[in-house]
């Protein structure tokens, strides 16, 4: 029996190619489109004729910047700090600046929790985050009570 694949977009909008037909390039380089390799992904798409070729941003450096900036936020968001003990003999919790905001920057979880409208824009992604996951991993029969307690 043939299958019949179906490809969209995660995030619709987020890409300007089609993604069927992005699908169907890349099933030219390997059966299986999550083994393709990155680097056989950026040779394939450097073809200007191809769908996949409007992924990728190809002006050396716009790329330079857009790269900068993904390294920025993930220097934030792996930066782990500790508060110092205090006196009342409280032990020293790990605390992840997690919170992405509106420009790209992270905030720490207290100042997210004071600011209502913050706090609900934190509220949300973690939900949405949470569908995501339960979607992802629906599959794994293992963790149906699990992803029967996310909405």
């Amino acid at each position: 029996m043939a299958e019949n694949i179906i490809a969209t977009w995660r995030v619709p909008g987020l890409q300007k190619a089609d993604p069927q037909k992005v699908y169907e390039e890349l099933r030219t380089i390997c059966d299986e489109v999550t083994e393709a390799k990155p680097q056989d992904i950026v040779n394939l798409a450097k073809d200007k004729s191809l769908e996949i070729h409007k992924c990728f941003e190809w002006n050396d450096t716009k790329a330079a910047e857009k790269w900068r900036l993904h390294q920025a936020v993930k220097l934030t968001s792996d930066l782990i700090f500790k508060r110092e003990q205090t006196d009342d003999g409280d032990e020293p919790l790990p605390v992840r600046i997690f919170n992405k905001t509106d420009n790209g920057g992270y905030k720490i979880p207290e100042r997210v929790f004071k600011v209502d409208d913050e706090y609900q824009k934190l509220l949300q992604r973690a939900m949405a985050e949470l569908h995501m996951f339960k979607v992802k991993y629906a599959v794994l029969s293992e963790l149906d009570e699990i992803l029967a307690l996310i909405p």
